[in-house]
């Protein structure tokens, strides 16, 4: 309740006489009353001794307001009305303040049918989430979600909407959109494989979903994300790599990266203890090998293709390739493998001493550098790979294109080498579902161990930059 209290300034009886009095008005905690409207008046005031002070009373006359002709009449009905609306004045002002609210230009967008937290961690999550979207210097709405994936993930032609800046909604953190050559530069920094990768994993998450999402992406979103592919059996190296891609779009935007919170890297290390990686895929050693190729005599009919495949099994093991630097998975990944033109025998023309192989793409290359690779001829050994390789040469004169084609011109397929792969191990009495194209250059690690080469010598050779060399090498135990 708001008290007016005004001091008159008229004469008080001798006896009870003031040093001096002062006008004073009480305040409401939440009231701004203008002064002007009901009149203002102090008198100076002397000061007293210590001494002589007294304890000062207010009598029932002081609070009588002054009517003298100096001051003007009180409408105590008006005073009364406007107490009451400066009473309502918070409600008021932060209505206002929410209509304010309203007006200012902002992309995001509520997710529809959030799902119902339950307890304390759910709430606490859902606060974290909402203060960090708050906070967001970016956000994207989610109705330009699936043309940002784009931008990021594909390669085109036109200015990107990457960083735009619009009129409507929050700056990406750039006031001008990236050029085509800048675009171009950035969507290189991945490879053709890992922009499909981070561009199917999105796509999971988006199915998984099931509504319009906006960025930052809430964290209990992605947690509960980590839950449905665990409950899906996915390794925890699987599950890691899909909440990456999710991370990767959140830097590349520069705005909060919720796969970064304590609660998601807890997740994710609880994924690796309870569901820990382990490599299925056997090693294709240098004897199983002998019976793939003995193998491939039978299961392939065409004796060209027969060939063919020799050539391409042989070449993978003893150059630590990666099947997929040899062949592509696509026909516009093509350029992307080993070429005809990559190819240099040396020595005798009918029977080369060495080959020479020139790799320009391979998986951990950091810079546009080609690495050259020799592998020196075996003649003592029935399946030398630089023989089995100039053979097919012989067989193949294809000028240029990818090193491996048919004999039509069109190139060798991933799947073609996949599958006669499998005829060939099933044939040798193995287990297809155990041996895949990766299993040559796990092989011949394993038999580059074996022959007792260093760790750091094999890891050359195989152009591992990482540890994950240590999960290749399978040496069975034996006695001393």
């Amino acid at each position: 309740m708001l008290f007016l209290v005004l001091f008159s300034s008229g004469a008080m009886p001798p006896k009870k006489r003031h040093k001096g009095s002062n006008a004073s008005v009480g305040e409401g905690p939440n009231s701004s009353i203008d002064m002007t409207s009901v009149g203002e008046q102090s008198t100076s005031s002397v000061p007293s001794s210590p001494r002589k002070k007294r304890k000062q009373t207010t009598s029932s006359h002081d609070h009588q307001v002054a009517t003298s002709s100096a001051l003007p009449i009180i409408d105590y009905s008006l005073l009364a009305k406007h107490i009451l609306e400066q009473q309502k004045m918070p409600a008021n002002e932060s209505g206002i303040a929410s209509h304010e609210e309203e007006q200012v230009p902002t992309c995001t967008m509520v997710d529809t049918d959030p799902e119902s937290p339950s307890g304390l961690m759910n709430s606490a999550l859902n606060s974290s989430a909402n203060s960090s979207n708050h906070q967001a210097s970016a956000m994207v709405p989610a109705s330009a979600l699936g043309a940002l994936l784009d931008d990021v993930f594909t390669e085109g032609e036109g200015g990107s909407t990457i960083f735009r800046s619009a009129s409507n909604c929050h700056s990406f953190t750039a006031t001008t959109a990236l050029t085509a050559t800048a675009r171009s530069i950035l969507v290189a920094s991945l490879s053709p494989s890992a922009r499909s990768s981070y561009r199917n994993s999105w796509q999971l998450f988006l199915t998984y979903r099931n509504h319009p999402v906006s960025l930052p992406l809430h964290t209990i979103d992605i947690c509960n994300f980590i839950g449905f592919l665990f409950e899906k059996q996915y390794s925890s190296s699987s599950i890691a790599s899909h909440i990456s891609a999710l991370s990767y779009v959140h830097k590349i935007l520069n705005i909060p990266d919720p796969t970064q919170s304590f609660i998601v890297r807890k997740l994710l290390k609880g994924c690796h203890k309870l569901l820990p990686s382990r490599d299925a895929r056997l090693p294709i050693t240098k004897n199983i090998l002998h019976k793939i190729l003995s193998a491939v005599v039978i299961t392939v009919p065409q004796a060209l293709n027969r060939v063919l495949l020799q050539a391409l099994f042989l070449l993978c093991f003893n150059a630590f390739l990666r099947l997929g630097e040899v062949i592509s998975k696509t026909l516009a990944d093509t350029d992307k493998v080993l070429q005809v033109q990559d190819i240099t025998f040396s020595g005798d023309r009918c029977n080369p001493s060495t080959v020479q192989i020139i790799l320009r793409h391979h998986k951990t290359q950091k810079k546009n550098e080609p690495i050259t690779i020799s592998i020196q001829a075996s003649p003592n050994s029935q399946f030398c790979p630089v023989h089995y390789l100039h053979r097919y040469k012989s067989l193949f004169p294809h000028a240029s294109g990818p090193l491996f084609q048919f004999i039509n011109g069109t190139p060798v397929t991933y799947s073609y080498v996949s599958s006669e792969l499998s005829k060939a191990i099933a044939f040798a009495g193995l287990d297809p579902k155990r041996y895949k194209g990766h299993s040559f250059r796990i092989g011949a690690a394993t038999h580059a161990a074996q022959l007792g080469y260093s760790e750091s010598f094999i890891q050359h050779l195989g152009r591992w930059n990482s540890n994950v060399l240590h999960r290749y090498i399978r040496i069975k135990s034996f006695q001393l």
